[in-house]
């Protein structure tokens, strides 16, 4: 497969693992895994256009309600070597939407300089990154597309296993705030070519931990920064919450972004709390 630099301290996880003898935390070895792509891939925000998704095994993150599950904790899918990938990347459909690639940063750096065909990128990020694998993302991405998951250091140890989550996260967004001019075109099938959207996902009796992320997105990155604020939480069955978020507690965050005077992006309808959104892997 080639030569590759191989230790990797690529998110804040920081294992310096030697990805030729063994695995990091994230699972990953010195290629990534492909557990699925997905074209046209429908389940993004609409301003982000026509997509192709791909989705990758593993993760820096150990989400205990993870959606994704089946992939981010595994080692499934195909292993994929930087020609194979560019391959994939240059197969794309649309914009290339790139799922949880945080922990495999390397692998699409090497892979994006073999791609013969430019196009649209997203980042699309947990926000579990360093200051650095932002910056560099920046080199490449169009679109940044994060979650900002928790403000509480005990939420985040919690429910996924890393306790200076937000110290990272907080730092991670601003460095795409910095990096990308928001550039978004007219009329009702806009799509945007440059920027930054962050989404956050509220969990069930998390209500408080919500409202303090709107507060820090409002107060060091501004409230014209597009938000996505979603309600599709789902009980995957392996570990909690383990109760569907009800419609006051998503109400009342999204009553709470309105207050603040955010002026662009999107809430997501309470329906979307169905495990049918979810890719098959």
């Amino acid at each position: 497969m080639g030569n590759a630099i191989i230790k990797c301290n690529d998110c804040p996880r920081r294992c310096n693992a030697d990805r030729a003898k063994r695995v990091g935390f994230c699972g990953a070895g010195v290629y990534a895994r492909v557990a699925k792509t997905v074209a046209p891939f429908l389940y993004e925000e609409p301003i982000l256009g026509e997509l192709t998704a791909v989705f990758f095994s593993g993760c820096n993150l150990r989400c205990s309600y993870c959606q994704n599950i089946a992939i981010s904790r595994s080692t499934s899918g195909a292993e994929c070597d930087d020609a194979r990938l560019a391959e994939i990347f240059d197969g794309a459909v649309g914009a290339l939407d790139l799922v949880t690639p945080s922990h495999v940063l390397s692998a699409v750096e090497r892979a994006l300089a073999l791609c013969k065909t430019e196009r649209r990128i997203i980042w699309n990020t947990s926000g579990y990154e360093t200051e650095d694998g932002a910056r560099r993302a920046s080199e490449f991405a169009d679109v940044f597309l994060t979650d900002i998951k928790y403000y509480s250091s005990d939420l985040s140890r919690r429910l996924s296993s890393a306790p200076d989550y937000f110290e990272h996260a907080k730092r991670a967004v601003k460095v795409m705030r910095e990096k990308r001019d928001v550039i978004v075109g007219e009329g009702k099938t806009a799509v945007m070519t440059s920027g930054l959207i962050v989404r956050h996902l509220v969990l069930p009796d998390c209500v408080n931990d919500s409202k303090n992320v709107l507060d820090f997105i409002a107060g060091e990155l501004g409230t014209d920064t597009y938000i996505s604020l979603m309600s599709q939480f789902t009980p995957n069955g392996a570990g909690g919450p383990n109760r569907r978020l009800n419609r006051i507690e998503y109400k009342i965050v999204a009553e709470h972004a309105l207050k603040l005077g955010f002026k662009n992006g999107f809430f997501q309808d309470i329906t979307s709390a169905d495990s049918k959104f979810t890719p098959e892997f």
